[in-house]
């Protein structure tokens, strides 16, 4: 995969099926694909995108909800969750074709703001894409160390 071009890759809505089994290697991989099945995953307005190549593998992928900011609670607040990129893939831009593409969708939907719980070693990756840390460092066990991290979405 070391010659992948990202060009190649397209940005597509799938079903939360299709997610959870890099949800699972990426960023969960003590848990069971069970647990990969997220409160919200198919609430109304969720909806789920995924890189994919050409031969229809999956390569990336983010989910996108209606919930609440947890520090700072507003109209139009968006949560980015499980974000991840296949290992070998990391660093070609697809994270951000991601990130991006749900921005899009979620200013069609009058957004206002994205917002997520960043692992501290992604915090660059976040801030390269608008984001700045709110509050303190946080750990959610047995996964690590997070900030709240947030967009706004509206142009002024």
């Amino acid at each position: 995969m070391s010659g992948f071009e990202i060009d190649k890759a397209s940005c597509r809505t799938v079903a939360p099926e299709i997610i959870r089994p890099i949800r699972q290697s990426v960023l969960r991989p003590n848990q069971t694909i069970d647990e990969m099945v997220y409160e919200g995953d198919t609430a109304p307005g969720t909806f789920h995108l995924a890189a994919i190549d050409p031969a229809g593998q999956v390569l990336g992928i983010a989910s996108f909800y209606r919930d609440p900011h947890p520090l700072d609670p507003g109209p139009g607040d968006w949560r980015l969750r499980g974000m991840a990129v296949e290992p070998a893939l990391q660093g070609k831009g697809l994270g951000a074709l991601l990130v991006q593409a749900g921005i899009e969708r979620i200013r069609e939907q009058d957004g206002r703001r994205l917002w997520c719980n960043a692992r501290v070693s992604a915090q660059r990756f976040y801030e390269k894409l608008g984001f700045t840390i709110e509050g303190e460092v946080f750990e959610i066990e047995p996964i690590g160390l997070h900030y709240v991290m947030s967009a706004a979405l509206q142009s002024s």
